[in-house]
């Protein structure tokens, strides 16, 4: 008889025990998963894994607001990193998001990069069929670390009496700019990554992603340059590939 009514207790926890736990994966309102893939184009790499987790906002999880730390590694060959200060670039020290460029002000360092940041990120994604995610997400504040390069100055004006030190084609050195913020245009600050991106699911536990990958980066020079600049500017437009696997289901 005790044999019999502990027997009962067991499977009553067990079945309490699957039944619950069932309902939650059912409909747990946060989806965590761990993105990793590489993005390139022409003489730029990208490698980064992106964690983040998603929050359903209607009952069918179709809307979701999401957030995560984004980790990557950018390298490129000699590219041409431009003035980056809005207040050069647009002539504006306040928000300038329509003003026009002011080309005689942006000059150029040609350098290579290897900058590894880690940023906190913001997203959004539509859930379609229980299989295709599509959605948008930038990263808004992080730092970047990298090792410090020698690149070659090129002011817009050339040889002038503005440029009093001729540092015009002349070898200077330039780090990753530590801090990161995203700005409206111009005014955006150090290395972010940001992307528009659709996530196909082929198993419960694999799903492939494809995205245009927006990747901004930024070199600080040792020596203030022509204008009071130190800062260069680089936006890299990138196909990114990758897989996604969830982590808690």
């Amino acid at each position: 008889m005790r044999f019999k009514a502990f027997l009962s207790l067991l499977v009553y926890t067990y079945l309490s025990f699957f039944s619950k736990t069932s309902y939650a994966q059912l409909f747990n309102p946060i989806q965590t998963r761990m993105d990793v893939g590489v993005a390139w184009k022409d003489k730029s790499l990208n490698i980064g894994f992106l964690y983040n987790q998603y929050l359903k906002l209607d009952r069918k999880g179709i809307f979701q607001v999401g957030w995560g730390v984004r980790g990557s590694h950018l390298r490129t060959n000699t590219l041409d990193y431009t003035t980056a200060p809005s207040e050069l670039t647009r002539g504006k020290s306040g928000l300038a998001i329509n003003a026009p460029l002011v080309m005689q002000n942006i000059d150029t360092l040609q350098l290579k990069t290897a900058i590894t940041s880690f940023n906190f990120n913001l997203g959004f994604q539509l859930s379609l069929f229980n299989r295709l995610d599509l959605g948008a997400n930038a990263d808004i504040l992080g730092f970047a670390l990298g090792t410090r390069r020698s690149g070659f100055y090129l002011g817009s004006s050339g040889f002038n009496k503005v440029d009093s030190l001729n540092l015009h084609r002349t070898y200077q050195e330039a780090g990753p700019s530590g801090f990161a913020l995203q700005l409206p245009q111009d005014h955006v600050k150090g290395t972010l990554n940001s992307e528009l991106f659709a996530r196909l699911r082929i198993t419960e536990r694999v799903a492939v992603k494809v995205s245009y990958l927006l990747a901004v980066s930024e070199y600080k020079t040792n020596n203030i340059l022509v204008d009071d600049n130190r800062r260069f500017r680089l936006r890299s437009q990138m196909l990114y590939v990758g897989l996604s696997f969830p982590i808690n289901q």
